[in-house]
Protein backbone atom coordinates (compact mmCIF):
# COMPACT_ATOMS: atom_id res chain seq x y z
CA UNK A 1 0.00 0.00 0.00
CA UNK A 2 1.34 3.49 -0.76
CA UNK A 3 2.02 5.73 1.79
CA UNK A 4 0.52 8.75 1.91
CA UNK A 5 2.51 11.64 2.88
CA UNK A 6 0.60 14.85 2.99
CA UNK A 7 1.42 17.85 5.11
CA UNK A 8 -0.74 20.45 5.34
CA UNK A 9 2.09 23.43 3.80
CA UNK A 10 -0.02 26.39 5.02
CA UNK A 11 2.18 29.23 6.26
CA UNK A 12 1.19 32.30 7.65
CA UNK A 13 1.69 34.45 10.58
CA UNK A 14 -1.21 32.80 12.54
CA UNK A 15 -0.87 29.32 14.92
CA UNK A 16 -2.41 26.10 13.20
CA UNK A 17 -4.96 23.81 14.59
CA UNK A 18 -3.37 20.09 13.60
CA UNK A 19 -6.15 17.66 12.32
CA UNK A 20 -5.92 14.02 11.29
CA UNK A 21 -7.71 13.88 7.66
CA UNK A 22 -8.46 10.46 6.03
CA UNK A 23 -7.12 10.43 2.59
CA UNK A 24 -8.93 8.22 -0.01
CA UNK A 25 -6.28 7.25 -3.02
CA UNK A 26 -7.79 5.03 -6.02
CA UNK A 27 -7.79 4.44 -9.78
CA UNK A 28 -10.71 5.21 -11.90
CA UNK A 29 -11.42 2.69 -15.09
CA UNK A 30 -9.73 5.66 -17.71
CA UNK A 31 -6.28 4.91 -15.22
CA UNK A 32 -6.57 8.18 -13.49
CA UNK A 33 -5.56 8.58 -9.96
CA UNK A 34 -7.18 10.58 -7.25
CA UNK A 35 -6.79 11.45 -3.85
CA UNK A 36 -9.74 12.42 -2.03
CA UNK A 37 -10.49 13.99 1.74
CA UNK A 38 -14.52 12.88 2.57
CA UNK A 39 -13.76 15.10 5.86
CA UNK A 40 -12.97 18.42 3.04
CA UNK A 41 -14.64 17.37 0.24
CA UNK A 42 -11.53 18.28 -2.02
CA UNK A 43 -9.55 16.36 -4.73
CA UNK A 44 -6.94 15.84 -6.37
CA UNK A 45 -5.90 14.01 -9.40
CA UNK A 46 -2.71 13.24 -12.14
CA UNK A 47 -1.99 10.32 -14.56
CA UNK A 48 -0.05 8.34 -11.18
CA UNK A 49 0.11 8.57 -7.45
CA UNK A 50 2.67 11.47 -7.32
CA UNK A 51 1.03 14.06 -9.36
CA UNK A 52 -2.63 13.25 -7.52
CA UNK A 53 -0.45 14.31 -4.14
CA UNK A 54 0.92 17.35 -6.01
CA UNK A 55 -2.44 18.11 -7.05
CA UNK A 56 -4.44 17.11 -3.75
CA UNK A 57 -1.61 19.46 -2.24
CA UNK A 58 -2.12 22.83 -4.58
CA UNK A 59 -5.91 22.46 -4.47
CA UNK A 60 -5.65 22.09 -0.18
CA UNK A 61 -3.46 25.03 0.02
CA UNK A 62 -6.12 27.19 -2.38
CA UNK A 63 -9.04 25.98 0.07
CA UNK A 64 -7.21 27.16 3.07
CA UNK A 65 -6.01 30.66 1.27
CA UNK A 66 -9.34 31.30 -0.47
CA UNK A 67 -11.66 30.55 2.93
CA UNK A 68 -9.12 32.48 4.73
CA UNK A 69 -9.08 35.51 2.38
CA UNK A 70 -12.85 35.08 2.78
CA UNK A 71 -13.07 34.53 6.45
CA UNK A 72 -15.29 31.73 5.82
CA UNK A 73 -13.37 28.96 7.30
CA UNK A 74 -15.17 28.23 10.13
CA UNK A 75 -18.64 28.47 8.42
CA UNK A 76 -17.06 26.19 5.33
CA UNK A 77 -15.97 23.58 7.88
CA UNK A 78 -19.29 23.51 10.35
CA UNK A 79 -20.77 23.10 6.75
CA UNK A 80 -19.11 20.18 6.25
CA UNK A 81 -19.87 18.91 9.73
CA UNK A 82 -16.90 19.45 11.60
CA UNK A 83 -17.21 20.77 15.46
CA UNK A 84 -15.75 23.79 16.68
CA UNK A 85 -15.04 24.23 20.40
CA UNK A 86 -14.57 27.37 22.00
CA UNK A 87 -15.15 31.05 20.14
CA UNK A 88 -16.06 31.18 16.57
CA UNK A 89 -13.02 33.05 16.27
CA UNK A 90 -10.71 31.55 18.28
CA UNK A 91 -11.84 28.08 18.82
CA UNK A 92 -9.81 25.43 21.43
CA UNK A 93 -10.50 22.67 19.41
CA UNK A 94 -11.30 21.57 15.82
CA UNK A 95 -13.18 18.04 15.04
CA UNK A 96 -13.33 16.51 12.36
CA UNK A 97 -16.74 14.45 11.87
CA UNK A 98 -16.74 10.91 11.78
CA UNK A 99 -16.10 8.81 8.65
CA UNK A 100 -19.47 6.84 9.12
CA UNK A 101 -21.36 10.49 9.47
CA UNK A 102 -19.29 11.38 6.34
CA UNK A 103 -20.21 8.22 4.60
CA UNK A 104 -23.94 8.62 5.24
CA UNK A 105 -24.23 11.89 4.02
CA UNK A 106 -22.04 12.34 0.71
CA UNK A 107 -22.97 10.20 -2.05
CA UNK A 108 -20.03 10.51 -3.50
CA UNK A 109 -18.10 9.13 -1.08
CA UNK A 110 -20.20 6.02 -0.59
CA UNK A 111 -19.93 5.85 -4.21
CA UNK A 112 -16.35 5.55 -4.17
CA UNK A 113 -15.61 2.90 -1.53
CA UNK A 114 -18.76 0.75 -3.42
CA UNK A 115 -17.41 1.26 -6.87
CA UNK A 116 -13.47 1.35 -6.77
CA UNK A 117 -10.89 -0.53 -4.86
CA UNK A 118 -9.46 2.27 -2.40
CA UNK A 119 -6.57 2.79 -0.38
CA UNK A 120 -6.52 5.02 2.65
CA UNK A 121 -4.60 6.31 5.34
CA UNK A 122 -4.60 9.00 8.04
CA UNK A 123 -2.42 12.48 8.15
CA UNK A 124 -1.99 15.00 10.35
CA UNK A 125 -2.34 18.00 8.70
CA UNK A 126 -2.51 21.79 10.12
CA UNK A 127 -5.03 24.28 9.22
CA UNK A 128 -4.71 28.06 10.22
CA UNK A 129 -5.76 29.12 13.99
CA UNK A 130 -7.89 32.10 12.64
CA UNK A 131 -11.50 30.40 12.39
Amino acid sequence: MAQYIFEGKYQNQSTSVKVKLLLIHFEDEKKVHFIYSPHLDLTGYGINFGEAKKSFEIVFEDFVDYTLKKETLGKVLSGLGWELKGPAKKPKRVIAPSITSVIKNNKYVSEIFDKYPVSTYHQEVGLPAFI
